[in-house]
């Protein structure tokens, strides 16, 4: 009962769902990446969740084994999951180790990680939500974790939904069962989702089913400490993990895949190789659309900035996989494979990850220095040297502008470069761009304000400067 309850609710609550929208596409990968990518790396490690896993929400009909290999994820290498395309696509022998599995969260993650680590709650490595044989969080699992980790060459990283998202749910089923209202609670579920009569994929309809199942007083009770832990520990953890990674293996490719709104359907998908029908085939109005865009962008900018931070702070890729398609709560085959291409393409170009001796792989300036010099916005201060920490001149920033804007701004000037001198051509050189170039730059502007406590008089450095161009150029 509490596996089938867990389910229910942590389906409902992924908060990132605001309202059903339908997208139905056949994705085929970037074949120039792929070639571009091919044979650059050799030993592939996959890190994180059910997403990760290749969990899927609908079963076949016609095969119980299938069933059961697709059900139990943890640890196991699914066909047709972005790791699997991954590996087929751009692994020379194909191979890959897969250390993802269900309910994983950035404390199980820590915890495989750290020898010395002590922090736990109720959750940790849960059955209900791990559905592995065997024991992850055992020492033969931990053992094993760390040394794929620091032997890989490359790692995809894609945990968050669990932190922030269905960890409410959790904790809410339990307090059902606590209220002796689980058998009531998902007898409603499936009745108002069989007659359609109301919408189960917000919080609010949660809520009004645990009012009619009796047990809203003691779910609203718990619902803040729930959101402050999940969160909390989302955020306080996500900076300790990654440099948990980097200290088992300082020069490995790390991509981290921020989470995407679940709420955008495909397919579904039946495992004996027959797609079926879409999921949902009514297009929302276009002022609904805009409002629950906006709605769930708001949310996943605020669930995937410790993500869009870190790259800056520890150097790795942040795959943005905006647009993959849904079942339910996670990804149809479509929506696998459009994440695969998005860290294909997001890759590190093979031919910039050792050019620089003093912007290595993994260190915070590597994808902002590899992008303004791949695109010639900013020229190299020799063949094997960047010198992100020499302070700009207002000649290369002029050079950089020319570039991004196509003007014709003097390169000769020496002047070095101060936060309110950049900040202010950053906006002045996109007056003649559309509003969205304007908003852009000005968000630029002001970010090289922040960053620098907003001493206009503060210097900036190349590598900072590769980060700002970098953010316009895009």
């Amino acid at each position: 009962m509490r596996k089938i309850l867990r389910t229910s609710i942590a389906v409902l609550l992924l908060v990132s769902v605001i309202s059903s929208s339908f997208s139905c596409f056949a994705y085929e990968l970037n074949q120039d990446a792929v070639k571009l990518h091919k044979g650059q790396y050799e030993n592939y490690v996959l890190l994180g969740d059910s997403v990760a896993s290749g969990y899927r929400d609908v079963m076949s009909d016609n095969d119980d084994l299938y069933n059961k290999a697709y059900q139990e994820t943890a640890y196991c290498r699914v066909p047709g999951s972005y790791a699997d395309i991954i590996a087929n696509a751009i692994i020379e022998d194909k191979s890959m180790t897969a250390f993802a599995g269900p309910g994983y969260r950035t404390i199980e993650i820590r915890y495989m990680l750290e020898d010395d680590f002590t922090e736990t709650d109720d959750y940790m490595f849960h059955p209900a939500q791990m559905n592995a044989v065997g024991e992850p969080g055992s020492e033969e699992y931990r053992t094993a974790y760390k040394k794929a980790v620091a032997e890989a060459d490359l790692i995809t990283l894609g945990v968050g939904g669990n932190d922030w998202g269905a960890y409410l749910g959790w904790v809410i089923s339990d307090v059902m069962e606590a209220e002796n209202c689980a058998d009531k609670y998902i007898n409603m579920v499936r009745e108002m989702a069989i007659e359609n009569e109301i919408d189960l994929g917000d919080i609010e309809t949660v809520l009004e089913i645990a009012h009619l199942a009796g047990a809203l007083p003691a779910v609203l009770a718990e619902i803040p400490k729930a959101l402050e832990h999940g969160l909390g520990c989302f955020y306080e953890n996500w900076d300790i993990m990654i440099q948990d990674i980097y200290d088992l293996n300082p020069d490995v490719t790390l991509m981290v895949l921020g989470m995407s709104d679940n709420s955008v359907k495909g397919k579904y998908f039946d495992y004996d190789g027959v797609i079926g029908e879409p999921v949902n085939a009514e297009e929302p109005d276009e002022i609904t659309t805009a409002i629950t865009s906006a709605v769930v962008g708001l949310i996943l900018s605020i669930g995937n900035q410790p993500m869009i931070s870190g790259a800056e702070t520890f150097g790795y890729t942040y795959v943005d996989t905006s647009g993959t398609t849904y079942v339910e709560s996670h990804p149809d085959a479509d929506g696998h494979k459009h994440i695969a291409n998005c860290v294909i393409e997001a890759l590190p170009h093979p031919d910039y990850m050792n050019k620089f001796d003093d912007v290595k792989i993994g260190t915070k300036y590597y994808n902002a220095v590899e992008f303004v010099v791949m695109n010639n916005i900013m020229v190299p201060t020799s063949a094997t040297t960047f010198s992100p920490e020499q302070i700009l001149t207002n000649g290369e920033m002029n050079y950089a502008l020319n570039v991004i804007n196509d003007t014709e701004l003097p390169i000769d000037d020496k002047t070095e470069t101060t936060a309110i001198t950049l900040a202010e051509a950053l906006v002045n050189n996109e007056t003649d761009k559309d509003l969205t170039d304007l908003i852009n730059a000005l968000s630029a502007s002001l970010k090289v304000l922040y960053d620098n406590d907003f001493d206009t008089d503060a210097l900036i450095t190349r590598g900072d400067a590769a980060k700002y161009f970098k953010s316009i150029a895009e």
